[in-house]
């Protein structure tokens, strides 16, 4: 049994996001990340990324971002230097970790020597540190098989501390605040459309009906009737999925 897959997949927990990716790429947000903590105190950091994974298609079902996902093709993701996640323990007697602890320590020095701290945007502990309130949430982060883009630490995306995170990131009812260009695609670029069965007709619909002009965030070639044809074949089904694997 495989255990990674040679798709880069970013999940999403509706169809309208699914929709959203399609017309516009990959948005670029900064997200909260967990690094080194104690036992009483857990550091966050914000750095903008996007985020993929390439759990195998017969785990899906134990993610933690949901029913739904557009799965890219390997070559797109070299092309854009999508970069796997290192997992740690959070135990300050391993070496991998102490190299954490030295990177966190810059990085809370000072934010203009970005090199001494870089390792943290493609850093994770194995283990998420506080566990969720959702018991029905996995908390082995290793098993997620994260790859990122990441964006360097320079105006105007500087990395925020969890304080300025915060301010960015507002109510949590509110979308995020976009940051940087988005990552672009083609429909050959992508290998797999992966939504819920109660959707299917509605994203067949969408895609022949011209729910776009324009397609994965560019705006100079217009989408073809080859484009809609191919998008078509990479639709799969999460609850069929689900039932035969």
């Amino acid at each position: 049994m495989k255990l990674t897959s040679s798709s880069f997949f970013h999940f999403a927990k509706d169809i309208d996001t699914i929709k959203a990716i399609l017309i516009e790429g990959f948005k670029v947000f900064y997200c909260l990340e967990e690094i080194y903590s104690t036992q009483r105190q857990v550091q966050h950091i914000g750095i903008p990324m996007v985020s993929f994974c390439d759990i195998p298609l017969n785990f899906v079902a134990d993610n933690n971002y949901g029913s739904y996902a557009i799965g890219m093709k390997h070559s797109w993701g070299v092309v854009h230097q999508l970069v796997p996640v290192s997992y740690y323990p959070n135990n300050k007697e391993c070496f991998s970790t102490k190299a954490i602890i030295q990177a966190t320590n810059a990085f809370m020095r000072n934010r203009a020597d970005a090199e001494k701290y870089r390792i943290l945007g493609y850093s994770k502990p194995m283990y998420k540190i506080i566990p969720p309130n959702d018991p029905a949430i996995s908390r082995d982060n290793y098993k997620e098989r994260e790859w990122r883009k990441v964006y360097a630490s320079l105006p105007p995306n500087v990395w925020k501390t969890e304080e300025e995170y915060r301010m960015y990131r507002g109510k949590k009812n509110t979308p995020k605040k976009q940051v940087g260009t988005s990552l672009k695609f083609g429909a050959e670029d992508i290998d797999f459309i992966l939504i819920r069965e109660k959707d299917r007709k509605d994203m067949i619909d969408f895609i022949m009906r011209g729910g776009f002009h324009y397609f994965g965030g560019k705006t100079v070639v217009p989408v073809t009737s080859d484009d809609s044809e191919l998008l078509l074949t990479k639709i799969v089904s999460f609850d069929s999925l689900i039932t035969n694997l």
